[in-house]
């Protein structure tokens, strides 16, 4: 009767006692062991998982100290210690490993903006100080500080690889539109003149030179200090208008 629900199961279900419908049910639910431990089903998928997550972590180091072109499957497999059967049971190709990256470092950003304090902040002018003030704390992170996924997508693959471009240029152009829209709220509220455009420009040049420069000189207290130079020129602005 087991191999019949197996191999009907749903289409039989009108027709089966209450019995056998709970049988089928407890059936098609993940199962575990009498000492709470997963079945190896479950195992499997865990380590799956865990592999994948090694994958990433992996390539997104490659990609930050040595750029996408070091990435390549064989220094994959040594820094996740995985065969290379197992990185093709992920990705198919190097390309699509970069473009999970390079989503996974989005959505990284996004998340730590989404629970950073500053939100609470109802006068827009606080809102951007907030912002800028987020920035300098994340950035006190060695892991932040190793640079910016979107600008080696772009400089590096701009000729090479026109997918992943493109990708990388559609996340700067979601952080430069956010960040006119903050500097818009800023000047809908204070009444004054602000040149959105630049003013945003002006922080993600200042961001990502700050990387560059820290990265070079192996300083990367420059990053607090052109970002703090920038907020104070920003706020000596709107108080002056």
């Amino acid at each position: 009767m087991i191999f019949v629900l197996h191999a009907f199961n749903c289409s039989l279900i009108t027709y089966l006692p209450v019995g056998m419908l709970l049988l089928w049910y407890y059936l098609s639910i993940p199962q575990r062991t009498n000492s709470g431990e997963p079945t190896m089903a479950t195992t499997k998928a865990e380590a799956a998982a865990a592999s994948k997550a090694r994958i990433l972590e992996g390539a997104q180091d490659l990609i930050m100290s040595r750029g996408y072109a070091a990435m390549t499957v064989d220094a994959i497999c040594q820094s996740a210690g995985i065969t290379k059967g197992g990185f093709f049971h992920h990705f198919a190709n190097k390309e699509a490993l970069g473009e999970a990256v390079l989503t996974k470092f989005w959505a990284d950003v996004e998340e730590r903006q989404a629970i950073a304090p500053y939100h609470a902040k109802t006068n827009a002018v606080e809102f951007l100080e907030g912002y800028i003030d987020h920035a300098i704390l994340s950035y006190q992170d060695p892991k932040l500080q190793q640079g910016c996924m979107l600008a080696i997508f772009t400089m590096e693959l701009a000729e090479s690889n026109q997918a992943l471009f493109e990708i990388a240029s559609t996340h700067f152009a979601t952080w430069r539109k956010e960040l006119i829209e903050m500097f818009n709220k800023v000047a809908e509220q204070t009444g004054q003149s602000i040149d959105a455009q630049t003013w945003s420009d002006f922080y993600i040049s200042t961001l990502e030179g700050a990387l560059l420069l820290a990265k070079a000189s192996g300083d990367p207290k420059s990053i607090t200090r052109s970002l703090t130079l920038y907020k104070k020129l920003l706020i000596d602005s709107i108080s002056k208008s």
